[in-house]
């Protein structure tokens, strides 16, 4: 069995920001082709190609500290949960959508949902500001480091019989 392990993140969502996709278009090139070649092609392969290939994606979403004053600790929390939430779910089904457009591209069957993906696993999680890059960020362009997705890919191949 071969076994290949990738993970980065996407960094840079505006405040209060969930859509992966609109992130993803602002993205310079190089990042674009990175999540591809590590992200999205990996898992359309394993999709498109007979049994024996497997991917598995993990997408951690991540929030900037809520400093917003006049909550309370709950509510700046549920605030951060709310958000980072919302950019992984949204990154999840983008991701999704690629995968279909690929394997449509292959000749394949598109899975009707996320949920009938055969060779593919997508999972998400929130983060809330549990793992900030930037502990006290000191200008917009560390929170915005601190916004962000981090997806964590496991491809697997069952040797040939």
């Amino acid at each position: 069995m071969t076994h290949q392990d990738v993970e980065f993140s996407v960094e840079g969502y505006g405040d209060h920001k969930t859509d992966f996709k609109e992130l993803f278009d602002a993205l310079n090139s190089g990042i674009q082709n990175l999540i591809f070649d590590e992200v999205v092609i990996p898992a359309a392969s394993a999709e498109s190609e007979a049994a024996g290939r497997f991917c598995v994606v993990v997408i951690l979403g991540h929030s900037d500290r809520v400093d917003t004053p006049g909550r309370t600790p709950e509510q700046r929390r549920a605030d951060e949960l709310t958000v980072s939430t919302g950019r992984a779910e949204s990154a999840k089904d983008w991701l999704f959508g690629q995968i279909a457009e690929l394997v449509l591209a292959a000749g394949g069957i598109v899975p009707a949902d996320i949920a009938s993906l055969q060779n593919v696993s997508l999972r998400t999680a929130a983060c809330g500001s549990a793992d900030l890059k930037h502990l006290i960020p000191s200008d917009p362009a560390q929170r915005a480091e601190n916004r962000r997705v981090q997806f964590m890919v496991s491809t697997f191949s069952s040797p040939s019989p």
